[in-house]
Parts: C-alpha cells; sequence; structure tokens
C-alpha cells in the first residue's frame, strides 16, 4: 500500500528576493518553480528591450513575487 504525504518547500524570502534583483526569475528558480522563473526572465527580458520603464515595473513585480509568493509542495510517496 502506497501513501502519500505532502511536504511544503521552505526558503529564505529575502535571499529569495535578493536573487530576484540580481537576475530575473532567479529567486523563483531557488523557491523550485522552473516555468515560473523561465517566465519572468523572458517577460522582464522583453519589457527592457521595449521600454525601461515597464522592464523596471516587471522586475519589480518578479521580485515581489519570489519574496511574498508561495513555493508550493512536494509530493512523496511513501510506503506501507
Amino acid at each position: 500500500m502506497m501513501t502519500e504525504a505532502i511536504r511544503e518547500r521552505r526558503f529564505n524570502p529575502l535571499i529569495a528576493g535578493v536573487l530576484s534583483v540580481l537576475f530575473p526569475g532567479l529567486g523563483q528558480l531557488y523557491k523550485g518553480q522552473l516555468i515560473r522563473a523561465i517566465l519572468w526572465f523572458c517577460f522582464v527580458g522583453a519589457g527592457y528591450f521595449l521600454l525601461v520603464v515597464p522592464g523596471v515595473i516587471l522586475h519589480v513585480l518578479c521580485v515581489l513575487g519570489a519574496a511574498f509568493g508561495s513555493a508550493g509542495s512536494d509530493r512523496i510517496r511513501l510506503r506501507r
């Protein structure tokens, strides 16, 4: 019989925020959110490419999402 345990990922919000300041999406990657990290990197990069102001706004949203967003959870299967 297999049971599932759900383990919430833990992260330091300060580290996640600082990483996203240095490189957009890196805070999300630190939290284990690969798809969000790639999307933030692409959107912030496109924002900076098009105009500086949208890039700055998206970068700030990326940092806030990394610092204050949840990291999700992992599902672990346990044998009994």
